[in-house]
């Protein structure tokens, strides 16, 4: 993992889900583990995952939820953009998109498999 510019990563033409999570968030740390077991519902939608937190506590979230492996791309907001954009609260929160990068609604804390799934029409 390295630094990355977030546009350069998007994919056109599918759905989006952006968590912005802490490593050390409960609620973070249980919607990452029922995305991951639920993972085949998202086929189709990205998901990229983001924080403030330090690098290394990054990079061992990522490796102990095996994000990698489910095509989940996770990164640092270095410049602390994200928190003031969305006026967040709580933690997790989560940003839909469409397939276009039209934001269709956020959602802080904890929201649950059918929640996001409704969130994209699902």
């Amino acid at each position: 993992m390295t630094k990355w510019n977030l546009k350069a990563k998007l994919q056109k033409d599918k759905p989006l889900l952006l968590i912005f999570f802490s490593p050390d968030c409960d609620h973070c740390q249980h919607e990452t583990e029922q995305i991951i077991k639920n993972i085949e519902k998202f086929k189709g939608i990205q998901i990229v995952m983001a924080t403030t937190q330090p690098f290394k506590d990054m990079k061992n979230f990522a490796a102990k939820y095996k994000l990698a492996n489910y095509g989940i791309t996770v990164g640092r907001d270095i410049a602390y953009v994200m928190p003031p954009y969305y006026e967040m609260k709580n933690l997790p929160y989560l940003a839909f998109y469409d397939k276009n990068k039209k934001l269709i609604s956020t959602f802080e804390g904890g929201l649950g498999i059918p929640g996001i799934l409704k969130a994209f029409g699902r």
